[in-house]
C-alpha cells in the first residue's frame, strides 16, 4: 500500500465528518424553503472549516502556517464548490434529478478533486526556510 492509500482514507474520514456537516445543513435548509443552491452554499461552508480542522490534524498532521494553509484550503473548496454548483445544475436544473439525491452523487467527485489539490497544495510540506520567513 501506498503512503498515499492511507493518507486518503483518513481524508475520508474527516472529509466524511465535514460531508455529513454539509449535507445535514443543506437538507435543513431545504426543508424550511431555502433554495437548494443557497443550502448548498451554506452546508458547504460549514463543512468546509470542519473539514480543514481534522485534515490539518488528523490527516496531513501540519500545524504551521494555519492562516496560509487555511487560505489555500478555502481556495480548494472554492473549486469543489463550483464543481459541486455546476453538478447540481446539470443534475437538478436540466435532468430534473432529486436535490438530495444529485447532491448525494457530487459527493465521490468533488472528494477526490479536492484531495489531490489539498495533498500537492495546501498541506504539502514547507522548505524550512519558508517556513521561518
Amino acid at each position: 500500500m501506498t503512503r498515499t492509500a492511507p493518507q486518503f482514507l483518513r481524508y475520508l474520514a474527516c472529509g466524511g465528518t465535514g460531508v455529513g456537516v454539509d449535507y445535514a445543513t443543506f437538507l435543513t435548509l431545504g426543508a424550511v424553503g431555502l433554495h437548494y443552491q443557497a443550502a448548498n452554499i451554506a452546508g458547504y461552508t460549514l463543512g468546509t472549516l470542519v473539514s480543514f480542522l481534522l485534515n490539518r490534524l488528523l490527516t496531513f498532521k501540519v500545524h504551521d502556517q494555519v492562516g496560509r494553509r487555511l487560505a489555500l484550503f478555502l481556495a480548494v473548496a472554492a473549486i469543489g464548490w463550483a464543481a459541486s454548483a455546476l453538478l447540481l445544475l446539470v443534475l437538478v436544473g436540466w435532468a430534473g434529478l432529486d436535490e438530495a439525491l444529485a447532491k448525494a452523487a457530487t459527493l465521490p467527485m468533488v472528494a477526490i478533486l479536492q484531495f489531490t489539490l489539498n495533498r500537492r497544495i495546501t498541506f504539502r510540506a514547507v522548505p524550512v526556510e519558508t517556513a521561518a520567513s
